[in-house]
């Protein structure tokens, strides 16, 4: 039994060593080749493409993605109940403001209207009496044939009797209303986006039964922030872009902004007027609109190409007296349309490398690439 545990104790120590060497070994191997890759690189001149960090004025492009949404739409309802007796649109027709959309079905209220006009002339008939027993009481009380008593019951008869007909009237008056309202019209031009009921349904009111929307202009709403607001003004010309077209560019212009931040994001909502009397576009595509902003004048600038992304940060590498380089780290702000606008890091006129730094590291000798000059 001791002869096997100590057996195992010299397999154990074996096993250790062997891997020990093999660690040793592939250690050593590495420092090797980071050895020569050093002294490969030492001395080395990279082929560069050169630029400068210049001043100009730079056009910020506000990009924003949104639905295409009508100027206006509205469900459109009867005011009164009733069954649907004809509809006489379809979904993507176009009506004109006034147009009869619908008709109730109408019988019921029309006996109503009939029923109430006969009320009408029995308080009409009714009232003419009560004039009538008003003077001949008024005649006699003159005479002193009837007590004032029975001349102020005639008089309160009639006053009664009038306002039996105002009461008679306003019932007609109202219901004439309502047989006039089972005409459901559009109360402005539009195309017919949706059709809620089909005729033989009963509208109650206020449901609706159609959508009509005015598609001559579409709103694209972008959602800025706070800090973009100040780059964003009312009649500022914009771009926008349609995905279902093939990013196909149609002009816009942005027509509002909305006047309080939508909390607690602290946003706001431009709404930016496109154009569409052909009708070819379609409330619901998806739009990209592109706002220009307040313009930057005589801003420091590099190349966007020369922008070198190092653990999240953008830096630059700059050109030294000894053609070595050494990367800074920039403070930017607007990136866009190949410039990209410097608050912090470089100063006017230094050199940096615009192309070929991909293999660059900080300290490294470079060369111009043929072909390659300063920009």
């Amino acid at each position: 039994m001791r002869i096997n545990n100590k057996a195992k104790k010299w397999v154990i120590v074996v096993v250790v060593i062997f891997i020990g060497i093999i660690g040793y070994r592939i250690y050593a191997n590495l420092a090797a080749n980071k050895e020569r890759a050093a002294k490969v690189t030492a001395g080395k001149a990279f082929a560069v493409e050169l630029g400068h960090v210049t001043r100009q004025d730079i056009q910020p492009v506000l990009s924003f993605s949104a639905n295409l949404e009508p100027l206006w739409s509205a469900d459109i309802s009867a005011k009164v109940d009733g069954r649907i007796d004809k509809l006489y649109v379809d979904e993507g027709d176009f009506v004109q403001a006034g147009t009869v959309i619908a008709t109730l079905d109408t019988s019921e209220l029309a006996a109503q209207v009939s029923q109430a006009d006969g009320s009408r002339y029995s308080a009409m008939a009714n009232l003419e009496q009560a004039e009538l027993d008003l003077q001949r009481a008024s005649m006699l009380v003159e005479q002193g044939a009837v007590s004032k008593q029975a001349f102020d019951t005639a008089r309160i008869k009639r006053d009664l009797a009038i306002g039996q007909l105002q009461t008679a009237e306003g019932s007609l008056a109202q219901l004439r209303e309502r047989l006039n309202n089972a005409q459901v019209t559009a109360p402005r031009s539009g195309i017919i986006t949706k059709r809620y009921l089909q005729a033989g349904y009963y509208a109650k009111t206020g449901s609706a039964i159609v959508a009509v929307a005015d598609v001559t202009s579409l709103l694209v709403k972008a959602t800025v922030g706070e800090a973009q607001l100040p780059e964003v003004a009312v009649s500022t010309p914009a771009i926008v872009k349609i995905n279902a077209f093939g990013g196909q560019q149609f002009n816009g212009t942005v027509t509002r902004i909305s006047p309080a931040a939508t909390l607690p994001a602290r946003t706001f909502t431009a709404e930016i007027t496109v154009s569409n009397p052909d009708g070819k576009l379609k409330p619901g595509m998806f739009a990209k609109a592109e706002v220009p902003a307040q313009v930057h004048r005589n801003v420091l600038v590099v190349p966007e190409s020369a922008l070198v992304l190092r653990e999240d940060q953008q830096t630059v590498f700059v050109v030294n007296m000894d053609n070595k380089v050494q990367q800074k780290v920039l403070k930017l702000g607007y990136i866009g349309g190949g410039w990209a606008e410097v608050i912090d890091g470089v100063q006017e006129g230094e050199t940096i490398v615009t192309a070929g730094h991909n293999k660059l590291k900080d300290g490294a000798s470079i060369t111009l690439s043929t072909g390659a000059g300063d920009n």
